[in-house]
């Protein structure tokens, strides 16, 4: 962590984090067989813990109508002001990240195992479309997740995120 708040994941080496963590660079390789392995693991971690935490914090629980919105705002919302993952999504490092989180399965895994079990609860009470596939329902929140992270979206409010996923990610998957 303390190299990418230093220099950005886009460059960052696996010779530098065995520096860092005074290790032999094997002893990494070990363990992460790649730099994207690294990274990942890294994402993973900190993803996990953000979804959790937001998920905690839902004020309306019962409601997708109100926490849908909260899914996808809540773990945006903690990415400025954090160094590590200010990095993460800095523009040298976006694309990377984008890139490893649209395709990694684990990431897809990590956030259906902590939303899962409330887009079930609201998909049993026929509050979402029953035929929604709940994993890419998870896999379209990461993706939109991405885009509003994009330098387009980024500077506008949260308000305006919000009624964005309001119009768009609450019609989709809540019932009438």
């Amino acid at each position: 962590m303390r190299c990418i708040a230093r220099r950005g994941d886009a460059h960052v080496s696996m010779s530098e984090v065995a520096y860092e963590a005074s290790v032999a660079r094997s002893t990494l390789y070990r363990y992460f067989p790649s730099r994207d392995d690294l990274i990942t693991a890294l994402l993973l971690s900190r993803t996990a813990a953000a979804l959790t935490a937001v998920v905690e914090s839902l004020e309306h629980p019962a409601d997708p109508s109100l926490s849908l919105p909260q899914l996808v705002l809540g773990p945006i919302s903690l990415v400025d002001g954090n160094p590590v993952n200010e990095a993460l999504f800095s523009p040298d490092s976006r694309s990377f990240v984008t890139e490893l989180e649209l395709e990694s399965e684990p990431v897809v895994d990590a956030a259906l195992r902590i939303f899962g079990p409330l887009l079930e609860r609201w998909q049993a009470a026929a509050l979402l479309h029953a035929d929604l596939d709940l994993r890419d329902t998870v896999r379209w929140m990461n993706a939109i997740s991405l885009i509003l992270l994009a330098p387009p979206w980024r500077r506008r409010t949260t308000e305006e995120k919000r009624q964005f996923l309001e119009r768009y990610l609450v019609r989709a998957l809540v019932a009438a």
